[in-house]
């Protein structure tokens, strides 16, 4: 099992089972506020073994990782399971923790749009999910890095990192709704981005690029959902890279249309390919990056890798070929 430095731990990691003892971080911050509610639902749902659950509940002004971090290291010292209960966001702290101690990990998903839960088929529901605390098992799951920070849907810059501040922003003035999200976005394209320069060396292989934008995915729900032909390299644990070329205003809004159709695999404005391993250069010496939802500042040059089977995460369990 690889831990946040790609080295091998010497753990194995424990198993879940139904009488384990499980430690909840639940993010009061995350999707519709109604702890109280929510975590009466996961107690409900875990029936008897409630007497074995511990929940930390994480409130605005707490100092998250350091939480955590104490939250998975109790975990990984007691060999009990450790479940988040949160967003995207929330899910990608504690699983890098998870990653570097040698933890697994259960998740209820809370948040706007729950990429990773979607995509290995964690049910929506709380009270459900939480069930399947019980019921699932094991998987080991592939993560991607860009330097230091674990990314389990995507990390970019550019333009999506002005989606995302925007998209914060709006979410705080109306409400944390997905048709704000979506709408705020849309907003945001239609402004458009100033263009940039970086080297990127793609398999060993370098690359000018003028670009307001690179995206880089480890997602397949999310990039199908995007209809790209590049979730392919998602599947085969690959880096799944995207490219926005300099475009006008005028551009980006066919853009946006042709997006909401499903039609960008065609799109010559975006240069898309799959990779094993990509470097980014660029002459500004930090960066902000979007990594799964948070804003995150990286010195250049960006190293962005996968992790194979680096994370093991609680899954419903999979039907046996016929």
């Amino acid at each position: 099992m690889s831990d946040i430095n790609g080295q091998i731990s010497d753990d194995e990691p424990a198993k879940p089972r139904a009488d384990r003892s499980m430690i909840i971080i639940l993010n009061s911050s995350s999707g519709v506020n109604h702890t109280d509610r929510i975590r009466q639902q996961i107690m409900d749902a875990l029936g008897s073994l409630q007497d074995k659950v511990t929940v930390i509940t994480l409130m605005p002004n707490n100092d998250f990782y350091g939480m955590c971090e104490q939250a998975v290291l109790q975990a990984h010292r007691t060999k009990c399971l450790l479940v988040v209960a949160g967003g995207d966001g929330t899910v990608n702290l504690v699983a890098g923790l998870c990653c570097k101690y040698g933890v697994v990990m259960g998740i209820i998903p809370l948040g706007t749009f729950n990429y990773f839960a979607r995509e290995h088929m964690i049910p929506l529901d709380v009270a459900a999910a939480a069930q399947l605390l019980l019921e699932g098992q094991i998987r080991p799951i592939t993560v991607g890095y860009v330097n230091q920070h674990l990314f389990l849907n995507n990390a970019s810059f550019g333009l999506y990192t002005r989606i995302i501040r925007n998209r914060e922003a709006d979410k705080s003035r109306f409400g944390r709704f997905r048709l704000v999200a979506v709408l705020s976005a849309v907003a945001t394209l239609l402004r458009g981005q100033r263009p940039f320069a970086i080297k990127a060396t793609v398999n060993g292989v370098q690359q000018l690029y003028r670009t307001a934008m690179v995206f880089v995915g480890n997602n397949t729900f999310q990039l199908n959902n995007m209809d790209l032909h590049i979730a392919q390299f998602a599947r085969e644990d690959r880096l799944a890279v995207l490219v926005l070329k300099p475009t006008t205003r005028i551009e980006m809004a066919l853009l946006v249309v042709r997006g909401a159709l499903g039609k960008l695999n065609d799109e010559t404005r975006l240069e898309m390919f799959g990779a094993d391993s990509l470097v980014v250069e660029s002459k500004r010496r930090k960066i902000d990056l979007v990594v799964d939802g948070e804003v995150v500042q990286c010195h250049t040059p960006l190293s962005f890798r996968t992790a194979r089977d680096a994370l093991w995460v609680v899954v419903p369990k999979q039907e046996p070929p016929a």
